[in-house]
């Protein structure tokens, strides 16, 4: 098993999340991811830029997008991007996407929102022959490309792997055709994991792709006792998941008590109780 950490993505971005980053490779995490949402202070609506920027200072530590929302983008601008973001950092990007979910992003961007799971499905197709150094004929309902070919491709061969994030049936069904690895958020409890993680699999036997495992994006907080763990992250709880995340539109987000929905999700208590 290997760790990772998401460092500051707000207030003071850069300075604290250098500082952070540099204290996980030190104690020996494995990678450092960056999420994206646009129009929100909690988040930085750029990764691949934020991780360019951490991949400068951070020199062993894997980097990877945790998630880069797809539909969002020009597959050739992404793929381009994360070519060279891959060069730049010798080789130690993994690549995150997902689906999306929150609409005034795709309003912001003139992007359908009720076509973006096709879209995506589109755009993946175009983003793996791209960072595998194909010349792309591709001609679908929403992008076309004709004899193009990425350069420079990118130092990890045959290319950087692709994590997709899913939830649903179909997402879930996306992750094991396309990708490298199924890329789970935070939001699901435990038992809705467990049976997620069930139609991975099924999934992956259909593709004749073998189940190496899965990356897993938990909330974590470790003090004295749980109940002073307890305390300290409640407010936090309370403006991410009951603000935040409520007015999203998450798929799987329901109102709980604040306690309950910590206990079912989240990794929060003394270091024995978290181990």
């Amino acid at each position: 098993m290997k760790f990772g950490i998401i460092p500051r993505e707000w207030g003071d971005f850069i300075g604290e999340a250098i500082e952070q980053s540099l204290l996980a490779e030190k104690l020996g995490f494995d990678s450092i991811w960056i999420e994206e949402h646009h129009g929100n202070k909690l988040y930085i609506p750029s990764p691949l830029i934020a991780l360019a920027a951490l991949s400068q200072h951070v020199r062993r530590a894997k980097i990877g997008t945790a998630i880069a929302i797809l539909p969002l983008y020009n597959p050739v601008r992404f793929a381009s991007d994360c070519s060279v973001l891959d060069n730049v950092s010798g080789g130690r990007l993994i690549i995150g996407v997902g689906v999306g979910y929150r609409r005034h992003e795709f309003d912001a961007m003139n992007v359908d929102f009720s076509k973006r799971g096709k879209i995506m499905d589109e755009y993946l197709e175009v983003l793996i022959g791209l960072l595998e150094g194909r010349t792309v004929n591709f001609s679908g309902k929403f992008y076309k490309i004709e004899n193009f070919r990425l350069e420079p491709p990118p130092l990890q061969k045959p290319r950087p792997q692709i994590w997709i994030g899913a939830w649903k049936r179909k997402a879930i069904e996306r992750a094991a055709k396309y990708g490298d690895r199924w890329f789970p958020g935070q939001v699901a409890d435990f038992k809705y994991l467990v049976k997620a993680k069930e139609m991975y699999v099924e999934f992956l036997h259909r593709f004749r792709k073998k189940f190496e495992g899965f990356s897993l994006i938990r909330e974590a907080y470790i003090a004295t006792s749980e109940e002073q763990a307890l305390r300290d992250v409640r407010e936090s709880v309370i403006q991410m998941y009951g603000m935040d995340y409520a007015s999203s539109g998450h798929p799987l987000l329901k109102a709980s008590d604040v306690e309950d929905f910590i206990k079912d999700r989240f990794l929060v208590g003394t270091p024995s109780q978290v181990i």
